[in-house]
């Protein structure tokens, strides 16, 4: 049976590639795709050819060489046809992969998860980007009492507004889109402002406090700079944004030494004094969980494309006039 997958061959021109299936060896299972999430930020920025990974060692299910060809995902979700020796699954269970967009494919089991059955797999699709939002939250948590601020509404600024909105008591949110914030309206934000009008916002809904917590989410390198200066004494910027090889030049005035702020950089990976109780398997499964509750057709995905499309996705995500949020590739 002819497979396929998804390659990044040079800056921004993806293809499909035939791709190779073998039956599962011990600890293996063998999974025939359903759905995929796109990230706008990693993914985004080796297809554009301004990813900065030193090598593809931490993405083990990642083909190629660096920084092209490459083939690099993270969010599929699939149905389970074979199973290796060992390998604690079974045929016709729903799963999230960490591996690239590809048709079928086999796998470590060690980098499955199972999917709630509450859940449908266009949701599950979506729990690596909750995680990098999870993640950031956990390592620097919004607490009660807080002035939060989520500069950026892609899909893992939105998740991390959802999940500071849980705990924050005021909530300002932070995109220079207007349709990304139109569509934000769900979260309950105390503000949900253009950049300009952000630091008004905070001063008057902190009391001129400043933020007590600023998480950088938009991707863009001079939104870091805007976050400090709207952040206040003993303050914290978390950064979730993956900014690649651009330049993220910052101006640490006096203000910032004199406010005493911390930054904190955070990703896909448990910070090592949380890993006594977190790891992989309890972000997806806190992540499946909020996603069962979250109205992720009207307030993530925006497209939806045959995988047999998959090229134009990539050139959806990289139109700002196409007003993206979640793009999700579907297998027929």
């Amino acid at each position: 049976m002819s497979e396929s997958a998804v390659w990044f061959a040079g800056p921004r021109k993806a293809e499909l590639r035939p791709a190779e299936a073998l039956p599962p060896g011990p600890g293996q299972i063998q999974v025939k795709s359903l759905c995929a999430a796109i990230s706008a930020g990693s993914e985004m920025n080796l297809y554009k050819g301004e990813g900065d990974l030193p090598s593809l060692d931490a993405f083990p299910t990642a083909e190629g060489q660096l920084p092209f060809p490459v083939k690099f995902g993270y969010q599929e979700v699939g149905v389970v046809e074979a199973v290796g020796e060992g390998a604690d699954y079974e045929v016709g269970e729903r799963v999230f992969c960490f591996h690239p967009h590809q048709t079928r494919f086999t796998l470590d089991a060690n980098l499955v998860w199972r999917i709630p059955p509450e859940v449908d797999p266009h949701r599950a699709a979506f729990a690596g980007l909750f995680g990098v939002a999870l993640n950031a939250c956990i390592t620097t948590p919004p607490l009660t009492g807080d002035c939060v601020v989520v500069s950026g509404l892609g899909a893992i600024g939105t998740f991390a507004a959802y999940i500071a909105r849980l705990t924050a008591s005021t909530l300002v949110l932070i995109e220079p889109s207007a349709s990304r914030r139109d569509r934000s309206k769900w979260i309950g934000a105390d503000a949900v402002v253009a950049p300009g009008d952000a630091a008004a916002a905070v001063d008057e809904l902190s009391k001129g406090r400043g933020a007590d917590l600023c998480i950088e989410a938009s991707g863009a390198p001079p939104a870091l700079q805007s976050a400090i200066e709207l952040t206040g004494v003993e303050g914290t910027v978390t950064v979730a944004s993956w900014y690649g090889s651009r330049p993220v030049p910052l101006a640490l005035s006096r203000e910032f030494h004199l406010r005493r702020q911390r930054i904190v950089s955070t990703g896909p990976t448990v910070p090592a004094h949380l890993t006594a109780r977190w790891d992989r398997t309890r972000m997806r499964g806190v992540s499946f969980e909020h996603l069962g509750r979250i109205d992720v057709d009207s307030h993530i995905i925006t497209h939806r494309v045959p995988f047999e499309q998959a090229p134009q996705a990539y050139a959806l995500l990289d139109d700002p006039a196409a007003n993206t949020l979640g793009v999700l590739l579907e297998h027929t």
